[in-house]
């Protein structure tokens, strides 16, 4: 193993004489340094430790000081450089709710129970770093196109209303209706003879049509 040279003050204070080197004794430095800054080494490329020398005043100088210049192989671990953390991972959740827990049928005001549904949600949020929230709001077949399209996006914004009002900023959350895209299932028309006998069971085998999906992205803590 590498050992460093290690003299005593006065031998010290010749050899600054002789180099030009500078020395403050009252600063307890534990190399002998040239006018330059540099640390002062043998011939075979030892560093000249001072009187002061101690593997504490070495290691004080941290992983960029001369102590892990001269001395890594003493200091050890202390030269070591550390792996920067791994960046937390990503936290992606997507919840679906059937718009019937959270909204009375073809309506948009959110129920007791719908809300009690959020926030459950709201508390899921705690320890996340939340980049964005999408809510997005669905409708089933049933009525026109277009009352189903707004009433998708009402649904939607009523999620984000409700957030907002548990706390969570709104600038983090976007809504979008999709009307009567992306069904879940699909369900034959009434008919006496078929499997959808009346309009009341046709409404209740639509019912995982009409949901909202909120999706949240962040970084959990």
């Amino acid at each position: 193993m590498k050992t460093s040279l290690k003299i005593g003050s006065l031998v010290a204070a010749m050899m600054l004489a002789v180099s030009g080197a500078s020395f403050a004794a009252e600063q307890a430095c534990p190399y002998v340094h040239a006018g330059n800054g540099t640390v002062l080494k043998s011939g075979s490329g030892l560093c000249w430790h001072t009187g002061f020398w101690t593997p504490a005043l070495a290691e004080a100088q941290g992983i960029d000081g001369h102590g892990c210049e001269c001395d890594a192989d003493i200091l050890g671990d202390v030269c070591t450089k550390k792996e920067a953390a791994a960046p937390a991972p990503k936290a992606a959740e997507k919840v679906t709710f059937s718009a019937d827990m959270l909204f009375n049928f073809d309506r948009t005001t959110l129920k007791p129970e719908g809300k009690a549904v959020l926030d459950e949600l709201v508390s899921r949020l705690g320890g996340v770093d939340v980049e964005v929230i999408v809510s997005t709001g669905y409708a089933d077949r049933i009525g026109s196109e277009k009352i189903n399209q707004k009433v998708s996006a009402k649904r939607a914004e009523a999620v984000k209303a409700y957030l907002v009002q548990k706390g969570v900023d709104a600038n983090l959350i976007q809504t979008e209706g999709k009307g009567e895209l992306e069904p879940v299932v699909n369900c034959p028309n009434p008919s006496a003879k078929g499997e959808i006998k009346n309009f009341r069971e046709l409404v209740q085998c639509l019912a995982p049509n009409r949901r909202a999906v909120v999706e949240v992205v962040g970084t959990r803590q």
